[in-house]
């Protein structure tokens, strides 16, 4: 379930999608509070064995200037550090869970280039896992 409003993330919202077994979708919108700010709402993560979020346009920016600053998306225009953490520890939270599925889905819109946050994303993910086994 993805919601684009924020006034709904609220402990019922997140009982009600846990009781029936339905995955919060996290997501980077205008005007939604932060994936980072989402994650740790108690309750949020809402399906022990589905995790999902959408790097859509960073907080605040409305989707035609994202379009207009970004396009042709051949090159990261503008890094997000905030959403590049939430992504790598999303993705390093699936990679401790055998069982749980993890999408994380990144729209050009978010830097300029959805290939290169990917990368960033996974790359944070992997070089903090390589920390901890130090």
């Amino acid at each position: 379930m993805e919601l684009r409003n924020q006034y709904w993330l609220k402990p019922e919202y997140f009982a009600c999608l846990a009781r029936h077994g339905i995955t919060h979708t996290f997501n980077s919108w205008t005007a939604m509070p932060s994936v980072t700010e989402q994650m740790a709402l108690p309750g949020s993560r809402t399906n022990s064995d589905r995790m999902a979020a959408r790097f859509l346009l960073k907080p605040g920016r409305k989707y035609e200037d994202a379009v207009k600053a970004f396009q042709p998306y051949n090159s990261t225009k503008e890094i997000n550090e905030d959403a590049r953490k939430a992504g790598a520890a999303l993705i390093k939270e699936g990679q401790q869970d055998s069982r749980r599925k993890t999408f994380i889905y990144v729209n050009n819109r978010l830097e300029g280039n959805a290939l290169g946050t990917i990368e960033a994303m996974v790359s944070e993910a992997n070089s903090s896992n390589a920390e901890d086994t130090l």
